[in-house]
């Protein structure tokens, strides 16, 4: 799109080649990826109803295959989305939720996440007082006080902190004209982020906070999965941030995996050394993996 901004007879919002799609209250639809119907889906399902800016449609990426899990994701009053048959892919499980989505903004957000009300909203307007048209949001960190909010722009962007896919709000054309990018195996919400950073020169909103819970059983502030670290850590390091896999980086990992053995924690000593190995072999070969829930 060039020239003046233009404004869309459905949605109302007003984009341009250079500006942020606008809009006063968000209008979105929520892209849930799942593939079991668990207690915790219903309260995700129900939290978003109770927004105070409610989805327009709850989109449930079904990746389960099975008539019966369809039924039941059916339900909850969800638009039901079949994932393709073939092997399972994050990227692709959220591009075929974004290409079902009729509202101008999607909620990619974890069937393991619940959201107070007001998250929405504010979040929203919070991201549009500041030109901005990407909001997310994750937990508190580690003794965090109140809410924490700021811009995640190219100068301050990581390569860890970016959009989270755990609770993102994004214009749906613009996930339609970059998607994800199937070939990252994890962490595609990173890799994104770095796209979107070059290509619109235009931060994301970031929130940390308490309303939004991360309640994932098997990886969290208490548990945490060895393998999904390990993967997560690769693809940042291979698509997003190369500077983490040269040798000073690497053998920092190695340093932090003889600490941990020396203080006697042998799991996250595992951690940091699979990672310094994971790193030393991206250097010599494209790391593959697979995508899969943890």
């Amino acid at each position: 799109m060039t020239g003046a901004p233009t404004l869309s007879p459905k949605t109302g919002t007003i984009a341009t080649a250079t500006g942020p799609v606008t809009m006063d209250t968000p209008r979105y639809g929520a892209v849930i990826r799942a593939y079991e119907c668990t207690p915790l889906l219903k309260q995700v399902i129900t939290a978003l109803r109770a927004q105070t800016a409610p989805p327009e449609a709850i989109l449930i990426v079904d990746s389960s295959h099975s008539a019966q899990t369809a039924r039941d994701f059916a339900a909850l009053g969800a638009t039901v989305v079949p994932y393709p048959k073939g092997e399972f892919n994050y990227s692709r499980a959220i591009n075929v939720g974004v290409a079902a989505n009729p509202a101008p903004l999607t909620l990619i957000v974890s069937s393991h996440v619940l959201l107070a009300p007001e998250v929405i909203e504010h979040g929203w307007r919070m991201a549009q007082s500041h030109n901005l048209e990407v909001v997310f949001w994750t937990p508190p960190g580690p003794q965090q006080v109140g809410e924490v909010e700021f811009v995640v722009g190219r100068r301050n962007f990581t390569g860890r902190n970016g959009m989270s896919n755990s609770a993102a709000l994004v214009p749906t054309e613009r996930l339609r004209v970059r998607p994800f990018r199937e070939e990252v195996f994890s962490a595609e919400d990173q890799e994104w982020t770095r796209y979107y950073l070059g290509q619109y020169r235009r931060g994301l909103y970031r929130i940390q906070t308490a309303a939004m819970q991360y309640l994932n059983p098997n990886h969290g502030e208490k548990v945490w999965s060895h393998d999904k670290l390990i993967n997560e850590e690769l693809a940042i390091g291979h698509f997003v941030n190369r500077r983490l896999i040269m040798p000073d980086r690497i053998i920092a990992r190695f340093l932090r995996g003889v600490l941990a053995t020396l203080r006697r924690r042998p799991e996250r000593a595992r951690m940091h050394f699979g990672i310094a190995k994971a790193f030393l072999m991206a250097n010599f070969k494209q790391p593959v993996a697979r995508s899969r829930y943890f």
